[in-house]
């Protein structure tokens, strides 16, 4: 084999590698997290997302909708934040930080969920999507 089929076989072997490692250390290493917002009040909302390393952006939630995103926990601190925009109203809130994280922590060995609930009254945050109030904890009024 020449150097360019034996280069090729490192380049693949090494993407391999990493996508192997990085897929592991997630399900492995740290903890899977989803996030749900569901809009429960009458009209649209907008909110960004965003965290120190990831900038969702804006996303438009109609009622009764949910927006989800997921993430890997990191070691030393994940923080997600979100800037929220009903009609006039604004609102600004941790959305996946330590506390909120240990809110919603169940299972502590594998995939995780975190559910916020966006109400006329404000942000509430619960470990399950039970029925509103059953573990539903608020955190922010409007």
């Amino acid at each position: 084999m020449n150097h360019r089929g034996n280069y090729f076989f490192l380049v693949l072997f090494i993407s391999a590698s990493y996508l192997a490692i990085r897929s592991y250390s997630c399900s492995k290493l740290k903890t899977k997290w989803t996030v749900y917002i569901t809009n429960a009040v009458p009209d649209d909302i907008v909110v960004h997302i965003k965290s120190t390393d990831h900038d969702l952006g804006n996303h438009t939630i109609s009622s009764n909708e949910v927006y989800s995103w997921t993430f890997c926990q990191k070691y030393f601190g994940t923080h997600f934040h979100g800037y929220f925009w009903w009609g006039s109203r604004y609102q600004s809130l941790a959305l996946a930080d330590q506390e909120i994280l240990n809110i919603c922590r169940i299972r502590f060995d594998g995939d995780e969920d975190c559910y916020w609930l966006v109400l006329a009254d404000g942000f509430y945050v619960s470990a399950s999507n039970k029925p509103f109030p059953d573990g539903w904890y608020k955190k922010k009024s409007w």
